[in-house]
């Protein structure tokens, strides 16, 4: 009894905070915006291409999210000042976009998918592009994570001799002039592939789309693609296809159909391709000596319930090795069996040297939504650290198709920690009392099932940074918890007769069909009849017997309790962490001379330096850190105009005058889907540099 009451008069006390912590976010502002509106580049400004170091891709130069710059160091990291912040123009609910350099043009995407061309010195705008993508409303939001480049022969100089590749969210791919924006009239038809071809038929136009940028695999550029999640089971197929640089001619096709799988053609496309397979939504990394990309795959569809016929998961949850050239598979590694959370693979992984019993190893690291990261190597994908075939729980509706056992590395690789009862804030009662609890892959059921590792990930699409030298990982840990629950369609078709603002001659064929749309009203009585709380997500996964519902319990801040956001840098040397400590500013800290030592929510990748840095956005705080890798000693902070959600990427650029100077770019576009807890709507880039030095 007295342990009970110890854990209610914590329960109540932080209860006490979080509800002066809703009064004060009442009133909470971001940072003021003048100091980086007076460093806009001026309209008149003549920009140039520079010689630059490298980052010709999202990953950087050594795919790695690793930048060789020894200058970024803790030394020198205090002088870093903030040198230019541009204003795309064009906001969305978020801004993830990474830049990448290509012949001395930084390169960047908006949220709508207009790219600009900047001088990476001084932020001049050299051109700008934009391919009049709609206003949405896009499914996974409209984003951009980043762009692609291409280049002939040096000596080339014709138009076109080098590109730009973007995929959009109105699925199309765009092949431009890397010199000046325009459109390669060689490419396709007037400069773009239409990528909603031959996939399947779309319930509405935004279905798919592509969020991460396409990859480059010698003279092809290869493309995903994000669909609308827990629609239907015979949503467009995932395939993957690889374009003819030049022409856009396709040259292959990746189905993601299991190897086994019935020729089922009232399954197919008209190009043949499986529908409601697993797509690859979160970008590619490439191999080029090895002739390898890598895919990190998603779900089957719909996420969470699939009774419809065979099984199509074979290629899902999983990081996939292909023949750059062919498309032909490699290898595959499967981080989850028979995925029934949504805990699709989430970020491309990063290739590094792994040193092992005196030998140096082509390896990846993968990250995963469970928290768990797992080591492979990149010939062969096997692992590289032992995984064990647990047994794991089973039970409920799912029970005839979920896997007996699912793969877990050492202890020492797992990072998501357990969810703690006593952690509940008061106002949050229903995650304890109302809620099935059980450990990681507990079967999802009719009544409310705990998510911890929720289905945002303990890791995201931010996903890894690795140091090959320091034989280091570097990557953020998000604690939030979600509830979720299936529930029977013979139940939804019990409740439709009695909704008074649903029509009475509907029923849910009609809805299976697109026959009929249900007024916001009525779908918001459906789930008031089915006991899902407003703001929460009601799913009927089309052609399952069950719908889905889930929702984010908050009190205000999330109920699994802090810490919610926490940095890690691990040594791979010695299999544990240099260090773990809370990322971010909770709100309440901002305003008073105190610190919970929660950290804040956010999502974004991490960047580490060879001189021995770590910078992380990923905070909703409109703070941009760096920290030493080794020790965790937060070394400089700065302000941004709206919190850098997005993953940071660093250049030397030489001046006329011949001197190099070190920059680090983050873009910063807050989230307006965290309501109070940061602004959204941003559309700045943010550079900041050293002071110039002489090369050596």
């Amino acid at each position: 009894m007295q342990n009970r009451l110890g854990k209610l008069g914590l329960r109540l006390w932080r209860g006490v905070l979080l509800g002066t912590l809703c009064t004060l976010l009442l009133g909470c502002q971001g940072p003021e915006l003048a100091p980086f509106l007076a460093k806009a580049p001026a309209l008149d400004l003549p920009g140039t291409p520079r010689r630059t170091t490298p980052w010709p891709n999202a990953l950087g130069p050594e795919n790695a999210r690793f930048s060789p710059l020894e200058a970024l160091n803790p030394e020198a990291v205090g002088d870093l000042r903030l040198a230019w912040a541009v204003r795309t123009g064009d906001a969305g609910t978020f801004f993830q976009n990474t830049p990448i350099l290509a012949q001395g043009r930084l390169l960047a995407c908006t949220p709508h998918n207009q790219v600009l061309a900047l001088d990476p010195l001084t932020g001049a705008t050299l051109w700008r592009f934009d391919p009049k993508v709609g206003p949405g409303p896009y499914p996974n939001q409209a984003n951009c994570r980043a762009v692609a480049a291409w280049e002939a022969a040096p000596a080339e100089t014709t138009a076109c001799a080098a590109r730009v590749l973007m995929a959009t969210n109105d699925a199309r791919l765009f092949a431009l002039d890397l010199a000046t924006g325009t459109p390669c009239a060689d490419f396709g038809a007037g400069g773009e592939v239409d990528l909603a071809e031959g996939i399947g038929d779309r319930l509405w136009p935004e279905e798919v789309q592509v969020t991460s940028a396409p990859a480059v695999v010698k003279d092809l550029v290869v493309v995903g693609s994000a669909i609308s999640d827990n629609m239907r089971t015979d949503a467009p197929s995932g395939v993957v296809r690889a374009f003819d640089v030049r022409s856009g001619a396709l040259r292959w096709a990746f189905d993601l159909a299991p190897p086994d799988y019935p020729p089922a053609p009232e399954r197919r496309s008209e190009d043949g391709y499986l529908l409601g397979t697993p797509n690859v939504w979160a970008g590619f990394t490439v191999d080029a000596d090895r002739g390898l990309i890598f895919l990190p795959t998603g779900n089957p569809a719909p996420d969470y319930f699939r009774d419809d016929g065979p099984d199509r998961s074979y290629y899902g949850s999983s990081v996939l090795a292909l023949d750059g050239e062919t498309g032909a598979v490699r290898w595959r590694f499967q981080l989850v069996h028979q995925d029934f959370w949504d805990f699709d693979t989430p970020a491309a992984p990063v290739l590094f040297t792994l040193r092992k019993n005196g030998e140096d190893l082509p390896a990846l690291a993968q990250n995963s939504k469970m928290g768990f990261v797992y080591l492979l190597h990149r010939e062969t994908g096997e692992p590289l650290v032992p995984v064990e075939e647990r047994p794991v729980p089973q039970g409920g509706p799912l029970a005839p198709y979920l896997s007996p056992t699912q793969p877990f590395p050492p202890e020492a690789y797992r990072f998501a920690r357990p969810f703690d009862p006593a952690r509940v804030p008061l106002g949050c009662g229903k995650l304890v009392d109302e809620t099935a609890q059980g450990p990681i892959f507990t079967p999802i059921g009719t009544e409310w099932t705990l998510g911890f590792p929720s289905h945002a990930g303990a890791s995201n699409w931010g996903g890894l940074a690795a140091d090959s030298q320091r034989q280091n990982l570097a990557f953020h840990i998000q604690s939030l918890a979600s509830r979720t629950k299936l529930i029977p369609r013979t139940e939804v078709a019990a409740v439709l007769p009695t909704l008074a603002s649903w029509d009475p001659t509907v029923d849910l064929n009609a809805l299976d069909e697109g026959a009929y749309q249900p007024p916001q009203e009525a779908w918001a009585e459906l789930m008031a009849a089915l006991e899902v709380p407003p703001g929460a997500e009601l799913a009927w996964q089309r052609g399952t017997s069950h719908f889905m519902a889930r929702e984010f319990p908050m009190a205000p801040l999330p109920c699994a309790g802090g810490p919610f956001n926490e940095v890690v840098s691990f040594d791979l040397a010695r299999e544990q962490p240099h260090f773990r400590q809370p990322h971010g500013q909770d709100p309440l800290s901002k305003r008073l001379p105190l610190d919970l030592g929660t950290g804040m929510l956010g999502q974004g990748g991490p960047l580490l330096t060879a001189g021995g840095l770590l910078f992380l956005g990923a905070s909703a705080d409109e703070r941009f850190r760096a920290y030493d890798a080794q020790s965790g000693t937060l070394l400089w902070e700065h302000a941004l105009p709206y919190s850098g959600l997005a993953t940071p990427m660093a250049y030397a650029v030489q001046s006329e005058a011949g001197t190099w100077q070190s920059f680090v770019v983050i873009a910063a576009g807050g989230d307006s889907r965290l309501g109070a807890f940061g602004r959204g709507g941003g559309d700045f880039l943010v550079a900041f540099a050293l002071p110039s030095a002489q090369e050596k």
